[in-house]
């Protein structure tokens, strides 16, 4: 009897303790349910008021969940951006004048900075972030966040936060190298962004048991995959210019906008040759080309049999 009596006290004590827990963590539950990039949503260790050192940041407090969710959107622009910039903009003829522009004079140079000053930020930020160890303690020591920090992302996100076309632009004035190949150079090393995507991809993977989120993000992701493939299709065709059989070459013939090795800008827009590619990669990864747009030199026609297989794994692993 007084054994049941304990039991149903001790009961009675647990269900006391989750309701108190329950009310007074609830003002917490909501933003970090709806804003937290993490695996896990209010673990005990959350429950609780861990001991921080001064200018330490919780990495599960509403501050980091907005922060990881800026950076997330910094990150897509530049998955984005940066290969469309690499492709089109630095080595379009049309655009002549912003290739030796300065962060003052060009719009999408100033966003490039902020996102650099950003990404340098978000590095200081994470050195201050606790983390939770093997026994699910939260850690908030300033040398062991920092061991921890270099142990695991920091190259990345210190190779994707240098501002490579900044530090080019200031030794660009000693170096020999022709305007083209300078530009070309920036565009592949800014293209080192977009190693941050591996840290995005494994933040999402806490969306994966809701279906209209799987979808969602599978829809993304090929639409990212055949952006970056239209900013490659247009690089080979660009480079293959002085042949006149090329893609580019009889998009500009069939839109009445031919090239002329005379006259400068001559030939499709930048609007005509990046949507003729997008369509080119969407109908190839596809399967369903229609043969309106396609590659007739070796080079574009090893990339489209590239693109095909790309097209076929995707549907195979999805």
């Amino acid at each position: 009897m007084r054994a049941n009596v304990d039991s149903t006290i001790c009961f009675q004590t647990k269900a006391a303790r989750k309701h108190f827990l329950f009310k007074h963590s609830s003002a917490l539950r909501l933003p970090v349910q709806v804003l937290s990039l993490g695996a896990d949503v209010l673990p005990e260790y959350k429950l609780q008021t861990p001991r921080i050192h001064k200018w330490t940041v919780l990495h599960y407090s509403p501050f980091k969940a907005v922060w990881d969710w800026l950076i997330l959107l910094l990150v897509i622009y530049t998955a984005i951006l940066t290969p469309y910039s690499a492709a089109f903009l630095l080595n379009s003829d049309d655009d002549g004048s912003v290739q030796n522009c300065s962060y003052s004079c060009s719009p999408l140079n100033v966003v490039d900075l902020i996102v650099d000053i950003m990404f340098i930020i978000d590095i200081i930020i994470n050195f201050r972030t606790t983390y939770v160890n093997a026994n699910d303690e939260v850690v908030s020591h300033p040398l062991r966040i920092a061991v921890h920090y270099f142990k695991g992302w920091f190259l990345i996100d210190m190779v994707a936060a240098i501002p490579f076309d900044l530090l080019i632009d200031r030794t660009g004035e000693e170096m020999s190298a022709e305007p083209t190949q300078q530009t070309t150079l920036i565009g592949l090393l800014k293209t080192a962004r977009l190693l941050r995507l591996v840290r995005v991809a494994r933040k999402l993977d806490r969306y994966s048991e809701y279906g209209a989120a799987v979808l969602f993000l599978l829809m993304c992701t090929f639409a990212l995959i055949a952006h970056w493939l239209a900013c490659i299709w247009y690089a080979i065709g660009n480079v293959e210019q002085n042949r006149s059989i090329g893609w580019l070459h009889s998009l500009g013939v069939d839109l009445g906008k031919p090239y002329n090795s005379t006259i400068k800008g001559s030939g499709p827009s930048i609007k005509d040759k990046y949507v003729t590619a997008l369509y080119f990669t969407f109908s190839s990864l596809t399967s369903v080309g229609f043969g309106n747009v396609s590659p007739n030199t070796n080079s574009e026609k090893i990339f489209s049999i590239c693109v095909m297989l790309i097209g076929c794994e995707y549907s195979f692993a999805v």
